[in-house]
């Protein structure tokens, strides 16, 4: 099983400078949590059956796509240049940070700002949708994060908000509901049949951070702890586990 992971820094984590060139973030501990030869997160429960645990021995894959200050479109870009011509069953995304990075304290219009975020959607829309027409068995839409540590990242979050509702619209867009966009109201990323998925992550970080403060899962408020991609991990693991085993 092929599992592809895009971004930016987060997801990159150095990954070209180290020698499995899995980085030293969330893609390597899922890496390592899937190659895992005694798949214990499964053993563990007795209630298993021997047939999945035959699966837990399955070769996957990894392949860690991300780049350090990439936004939407330069993610596009990358996945048509480097590997749009292979199959993945799995493509997990994590952006827009950079989008909101790149409006806040930059002095730009309304009009300006707006057009840098319909360039990034119709960025995003495009990709989703040739990964769909490639059939990718599932996509996960990690939703970018923030955190009020330093507390001027405080000022960043109603754009943050701005981009998750472009995040969403852009795979609401690209995969629509059975009747269309307009059979109804909002989007349903809960829904089983979705092939996109949309994984969010602050609810779990905030949480784990309100327990041991921001420190323990971000660095300067954009970046994580080990800890903080270790939640990243669970989050995705939670969400894709059912049908990769």
């Amino acid at each position: 099983m092929n599992l592809l992971f895009l971004g930016d820094s987060i997801t990159d984590c150095g990954h070209c400078f180290s020698e499995d060139f899995l980085g030293n973030g969330y893609v390597k501990m899922i890496s390592q949590k899937l190659n895992d030869p005694y798949c214990k997160s499964v053993q563990n429960d007795q209630k298993q059956n021997a047939a999945v645990s035959g699966a837990c021995r399955e070769k996957f894959c990894i392949t860690n796509g991300g780049t350090d200050g990439f936004t939407f479109p330069r993610i596009y870009q990358k996945w048509k240049r480097q590997y749009s011509m292979e199959n993945w069953d799995i493509v997990s995304i994590l952006g827009g940070v950079n989008e909101a990075g790149a409006v806040m304290d930059s002095g730009l219009s309304e009009n300006a700002v707006s057009s840098l975020l319909a360039s990034s959607e119709q960025a995003l829309y495009t990709l989703l949708r040739r990964l769909l027409q490639k059939d990718t068995r599932r996509i996960l839409l990690l939703e970018p994060f923030l955190f009020p540590h330093p507390a001027y990242l405080a000022n960043w979050m109603p754009m943050l908000e701005r981009v998750q509702g472009m995040i969403r619209n852009a795979a609401f867009m690209a995969e629509p509901p059975i009747g269309g966009p307009a059979a109804v109201s909002a989007p349903d990323f809960a829904d089983s049949s979705r092939r996109i998925r949309l994984v969010p992550l602050q609810p779990a970080l905030d949480a784990y951070a309100s327990e041991h403060g921001f420190s323990s899962v971000t660095t300067d408020g954009i970046h994580l702890t080990e800890q903080g991609h270790r939640i990243i991990c669970g989050c995705i693991f939670s969400e894709c586990s059912s049908y990769i085993f």
